[in-house]
């Protein structure tokens, strides 16, 4: 009965998830960006921002999630998310965008703060604690699955309806998601006695924080992830700079197929497969939508797998085949770079591989983050989670903003061009991941340990 009880309310919020990725103007996000007077480097330059004033939000988020139900917390965050698209739908600019994506920086903090712990809570009220990288693996497939879809269908949809509608169409869907969450059961209730004010819960952090700072096995680990999340956030907004400078146009030809037959379910399927068979695919597969539809689906099948990936292969092999991974992409660079101009299908091929790099980063983060939430007092659980988070954020932050302070701006000759930026970071990159890699190496990562000598009146 059990097993039935924890499977109603994880597919629930694994749909919901789902809702919550339908982004359909992600795979063209720099094309509306410029639509409202923003450059590549600002385009950068705000992806770092969110992830910045995510950093800032963790520690409040997580103070939410002491105080209220970790439900109300989702539904908190995917109305900020609505907050953006509002503000989108009716107004424009920079400033306009700027603010959409603090609301939006603010419900990631949120979503995140409590997403996995949700998940572990109604796993735990069902004695079912054992799954959790598989319930965990499963929610991330769907997220990603989602992301995929909406990709693929959203660069499409962007040349034939226009932002606007776009706006509207996820703006309904993040509406639907929130009536899901709220049919969601409250897994989790915080006691009054047992919350904690802000400045209590900002010490409690600070002996997390040097607790992982003196803990040199942990420290080196929690460093080592947030330094490869950041990498593959770089990788990834990397993606519609890298196809916008290679000619790449945002269009998808199967909407124009979609369209001649009247979107009829009983013959589109056989119509999109006879069309697929004599496709010319060099044309097809030079699409943002495609591109981040594969790198979805590479995503996705890496976290379902991951479950099954961590019961063979330890956390820190796990680790340096992803760090090998990212090195041969950085070494990929430097051979883009020194062909001159890049060419769509050689860029194409780089961005699948980077995809291929992503997946394999998530994979070891999901075994990581779900490895804590085994070894780590109940008490602190929480903090030493943020410490993680905010570590990643942090990290991301700096490698998002910094290229807007290299890139060549337009009408100026001062600066460089977007691939030599991948060449500039492998100089920094490869040096300071085997830096971290030689660091859990000599203190023994694999042995298990875990945090429970962390006290709670420890200064």
């Amino acid at each position: 009965m059990s097993k039935f009880l924890s499977f109603v309310p994880l597919s629930m919020y694994n749909v919901a998830a789902f809702l919550r990725s339908q982004l359909f103007l992600l795979p063209v996000l720099l094309f509306f960006y410029q639509e409202n007077g923003l450059s590549v480097g600002d385009f950068y330059l705000i992806q770092g921002l969110i992830v910045f004033f995510a950093f800032l939000f963790e520690i409040p988020a997580g103070y939410l999630g002491d105080i209220f139900p970790r439900k109300y917390i989702l539904i908190f965050a995917y109305a900020l998310f609505l907050a953006r698209l509002f503000l989108w739908i009716f107004f424009r600019g920079f400033e306009i965008i700027l603010i959409g994506e603090f609301f939006y920086a603010c419900s990631k903090a949120c979503f995140d703060s409590v997403s996995s712990s949700f998940i572990y809570d109604i796993l735990k009220k069902n004695n079912e604690e054992a799954k959790m990288v598989k319930a965990y693996s499963n929610f991330n497939a769907s997220m990603y699955i989602g992301t995929g879809i909406a990709a693929l269908l959203g660069a499409g949809l962007y040349e034939k309806l226009g932002s606007h509608v776009l706006l509207i169409a996820e703006f309904i869907i993040y509406s639907t998601a929130i009536l899901l969450l709220s049919m969601l059961p409250n897994a989790h209730r915080p006691m009054k006695e047992n919350v904690i004010a802000i400045k209590e819960r900002l010490k409690k952090f600070w002996v997390a924080v040097r607790y992982i700072l003196k803990s040199r096995k942990y420290c080196y680990l929690v460093l080592f992830s947030g330094f490869m999340v950041g990498v593959s956030h770089f990788f990834f907004w990397s993606f519609q700079p890298l196809m916008k400078s290679s000619g790449i146009n945002p269009s998808v030809s199967l909407t124009d197929l979609a369209d001649s037959i009247g979107w009829d379910a009983r013959v589109f399927g056989e119509a999109t497969w006879n069309y697929l068979v004599s496709l010319d695919w060099l044309d097809y597969i030079k699409v943002m939508g495609v591109v981040i539809f594969i790198n979805n689906v590479i995503r996705s099948s890496f976290s379902y797998f991951a479950a099954s990936v961590a019961k063979k292969v330890s956390l820190f092999k796990l680790g340096n085949i992803s760090f090998g991974m990212e090195i041969i992409g950085c070494a990929l660079s430097f051979v883009l770079m020194k062909m001159g101009h890049i060419t769509p299908l050689n860029c194409l091929y780089f961005i699948i591989f980077l995809c291929i790099c992503i997946g394999l980063q998530l994979m070891f983060t999901i075994s990581h983050i779900s490895r804590l939430h085994r070894l780590i007092n109940p008490k602190i659980r929480s903090l030493s989670s943020s410490v993680n988070m905010m570590t990643g954020r942090l990290l991301t932050s700096l490698m998002l903003m910094a290229p807007k302070f290299l890139l060549k701006q337009e009408g100026t000759t001062a600066g460089i061009g977007v691939i030599d930026i991948f060449w500039i970071y492998a100089i920094v990159f490869v040096p300071i991941g085997l830096y971290f890699i030689y660091k859990i190496y000599k203190y023994n990562v694999n042995s298990e340990h875990s945090l429970m000598n962390v006290g709670d009146d420890e200064d």
